[in-house]
């Protein structure tokens, strides 16, 4: 088939930010490619957004093989006859002490943030240079700033994202393609339930780290992604845009 209305493609889109990304892009009239390593979990969140399933279609994505980036992407392509939105949402995480980290434990973070991140972006090269609004949008983190203790991996990681999309932003912006990042703050997603059960924090904690007082809402963070795709923002390449409640910002001595 060919789509006539815009696509994108998320990664990691079946949960959590990546699926609030989902949902913002659906409702401003986007079909929706959504990937994720659990095959079956993409399906049932495709199905979630459009029960019919004229304006979704699920894939699954390993963004740490190349293999698997290029078959998706040329799954998507047949399925959809065009890509117009890269969301370069996928991730994981593991925490240990510098010291300590393995050869096995820094390749299976960078592996996924930062190198799936160039992998899917290079994968969505050839179709965002034929589409009139070509743009990739991209998660970072607040954690890109800040020296986070036993997170070295995500850290950079997070770091090299924001590097690679200035530098992707100045060489593709002839192509007519738009890349940019978003930095999000603390956020109620499943992996921050996690990592209260597992006792590595406290919602006390953070919510004193925010001044806001609250966490953000996947769909605060999936509507920001959809609007720096959107032509509303067809002047903007190259940034980050931190959305954090002001955690970032507040230093208290």
């Amino acid at each position: 088939m060919s789509s006539s209305n815009p696509v994108v493609l998320v990664t990691g889109g079946a949960r959590g930010i990546g699926f609030a990304c989902c949902q913002s892009f659906f409702n401003a009239g986007f079909d929706i490619a959504v990937t994720d390593m659990d095959g079956d979990v993409a399906q049932v969140s495709a199905r979630e957004l459009d029960p019919t399933g004229e304006r979704t279609f699920a894939v699954e994505l390993n963004v740490a093989s190349t293999e698997s980036v290029n078959g998706a992407f040329a799954k998507v392509g047949e399925h959809f006859g065009r890509i117009d939105v890269l969301v370069n949402n996928a991730g994981n995480f593991r925490q240990a002490p510098s010291a300590t980290y393995t050869d096995e434990d820094w390749e299976y973070v960078t592996g996924v943030h930062l190198d799936g991140t160039f992998r899917c972006s290079r994968a969505a090269y050839p179709f965002l240079k034929e589409s009139q609004q070509g743009a990739i949008v991209s998660i970072s983190s607040i954690m890109a700033r800040i020296g986070l203790p036993k997170r070295l991996s995500y850290v950079v990681s997070k770091s090299g994202i924001e590097a690679l999309t200035r530098v992707l932003a100045v060489e593709w912006a002839l192509d007519g393609i738009r890349v940019n990042a978003v930095a999000p703050g603390f956020t109620h997603t499943r992996s921050h339930d996690e990592l209260l059960g597992k006792g590595l924090t406290t919602n006390e904690k953070l919510l004193d780290a925010i001044p806001i007082k609250r966490l953000a809402d996947p769909m605060e963070i999936g509507n920001v992604v959809q609007f720096l795709a959107s032509p509303t923002a067809s002047y903007i390449t190259g940034q980050t845009l931190i959305v954090d409640g002001g955690a970032s910002i507040d230093i208290r001595i």
